[in-house]
C-alpha cells in the first residue's frame, strides 16, 4: 500500500513555510527586516555563485578531507575500544574511569593543546575531530554490546556456537543498532567541530570562509555557507541512515 501524498510531502512542509516567511520578510523596496541581517533569497543565491567563483570547491575539499581523516580515526579507535570494553569487564574497569574523566572536557577546550602539539594545520584539526568522534562511538558501541539480550547468547550456545561464532553471528548483529547511533552522532559532531576549528585558526575551509564573511559583513555569503554546511551534514546523516536500514533490514521496531 502506497503512503498518502501528505506523507510523502511531509519533509518539505516546514522548509516551504520557512521559505515563504523569508520571502515575505525580505520582499519589496522597504522590507520588514534590514537586508544586512536577513538578505533576500535571490541575494543569497547570488552569494553562492560569488563563493563558487572564489574557489568554494577548493575550500570545501580542504574541509572534507580533514573531516574524513578525523572521522575515520575516531571511528576506528572508538569501535576498537568500545568492543574491547564491551567484551571484557576487566578492560572496561581499567579504561572507563579515565575515559569518562576526559569525556567531561569540552571538545573545543582541547583546541589550544592540539595547536600547540600538532600545529594549526590539518594535523591538529584531524586529532581534534578524532577525539570528538571517539566518545560517542565508544559509548554507543559499549552499550550496544552490553545491551544484547542474554536470551540471544543462550540460543547461540544451544546451537553450539563457539566464542568467535557467537561474537560474529549473535553479538555483532544485535549490537549494530547502537553502533550506528554512535556513527551518526559522531558524524554530526565531526562536521561541527571542523567548522568551529577552522573559524578559530585556518586559511582554507568553510569555517575560514564563515569568519571572513562575518568580518566583511557579507551576510549573503554567511547564509549561503550555512546552507552548504547544513546540506552536507544532512547528506552525511541521510547516507548513514540508508546504510543502517540496508544492514538492519531484518530488524523491525515501532514505526509510530
Amino acid at each position: 500500500m502506497k503512503p498518502p501524498v501528505i506523507y510523502g510531502a511531509a519533509p518539505f512542509l516546514v522548509p516551504a513555510v520557512l521559505l515563504a516567511v523569508w520571502f515575505l520578510l525580505t520582499a519589496g523596496t522597504k522590507p520588514a527586516v534590514n537586508p544586512l541581517f536577513l538578505p533576500p533569497p535571490a541575494t543569497v543565491l547570488a552569494g553562492f555563485g560569488e563563493l563558487w567563483r572564489d574557489d568554494l570547491a577548493g575550500d570545501f575539499a580542504a574541509s572534507a578531507i580533514t573531516v574524513l581523516r578525523g572521522y575515520i580515526c575516531g571511528v576506528l579507535v572508538g569501535l576498537t575500544t568500545g568492543a574491547a570494553c564491551g567484551l571484557s569487564r576487566l578492560t572496561e574497569r581499567v579504561l572507563t574511569p579515565t575515559l569518562n574523566t576526559f569525556r567531561q572536557v569540552p571538545g573545543l577546550a582541547w583546541l589550544p593543546l592540539m595547536i600547540l602539539w600538532f600545529g594549526a594545520g590539518t594535523g591538529g584539526k584531524t586529532v581534534l575531530i578524532g577525539l570528538a568522534v571517539f566518545f560517542p562511538v565508544f559509548l554507543n558501541t559499549l552499550q550496544g554490546i552490553r545491551g544484547v539480550p542474554a536470551e540471544y547468547i543462550e540460543v547461540g550456545r544451544v546451537f553450539g556456537f563457539g566464542k568467535l561464532e557467537l561474537l560474529l553471528r549473535v553479538v555483532a548483529p544485535a549490537a549494530l543498532p547502537g553502533v550506528f547511533v554512535g556513527l551518526r552522532y559522531g558524524a554530526g559532531i565531526a562536521w561541527a567541530v571542523l567548522v568551529v576549528a577552522e573559524m578559530l585558526g585556518a586559511r582554507r575551509g568553510l569555517g575560514f570562509l564563515l569568519m571572513r564573511s562575518q568580518e566583511l559583513m557579507h551576510t549573503h555569503h554567511l547564509f549561503a555557507l550555512i546552507f552548504i554546511i547544513g546540506g552536507v551534514g544532512f547528506s552525511i546523516d541521510f547516507g548513514l541512515r540508508r546504510l543502517e536500514r540496508h544492514l538492519l533490514r531484518w530488524k523491525r521496531g515501532f514505526e509510530g
